[in-house]
């Protein structure tokens, strides 16, 4: 395949996974829904909700190096990045509420919706923030072109946090360092569920 044909695969596969991906992190609740996040660079300090404003969150997040770039998606994502000119991307996504008693692998498997040819190379159980998180390495096709996806799964206080990265094989198994430490480095600060629990 030529070069030129390879960043037209991944482009289209990019904007896939986004719709793929994102959306399905939506079947946790009910469709996509467009999120609405303030991020501060400095601090590294996410806070996120939906458009019903119900489910406000805070987390932070571990270091992003400087070739990645934010991207703006409407109906996905709290943050999302795409590293340089890789074709690969990077996000973290939270859901509060219903439907969130389900076992983490199979909010792991509606992550991977849209994706054929699912081959599981890693998958384990770890200890993640003060709880349980899954996190599994997938190699899998979109739209017929082969695919790495990272995922870490998390659970806490009544919301699910998911921490992803997907694209190109290659490009992706060299990020893979980089993107651990950037997982290494999030914390769920404050929830719907804890805000109760200190009576705000």
């Amino acid at each position: 395949m030529s070069s030129l044909g390879f960043s037209v695969t991944y482009a289209s596969a990019r904007r896939y996974a986004l719709a793929a991906i994102l959306c399905a992190f939506g079947s946790y609740g009910s469709g996509c829904t467009t999120t609405r996040a303030r991020v501060d660079d400095t601090t590294r300090r996410v806070v996120a909700r939906s458009d019903q404003g119900e489910d406000e969150v805070t987390y932070v997040h571990g270091p992003v190096p400087s070739d990645w770039r934010r991207v703006d998606v409407n109906d996905g994502p709290d943050v999302a990045w795409e590293v340089g000119n890789s074709g690969v991307l990077v996000h973290v996504y939270h859901a509060c509420g219903r439907n969130m008693d389900s076992p983490l692998p199979a909010l792991v498997q509606q992550l991977l919706i849209g994706f054929t040819e699912r081959e599981f190379v890693e998958e384990e159980t770890i200890a993640f923030d003060g709880r349980e998180a899954r996190h599994v390495l997938v190699r899998a096709k979109l739209d017929g072109a082969p695919v790495l996806i990272e995922l870490f799964v998390l659970k806490k206080d009544g919301c699910v946090y998911d921490l992803s990265m997907v694209g190109p094989p290659a490009r992706v198994t060299a990020m893979r360092p980089t993107f651990r430490s950037f997982v290494d480095g999030f914390h769920s600060e404050r929830t719907p569920l804890s805000r109760a629990a200190e009576g705000r």
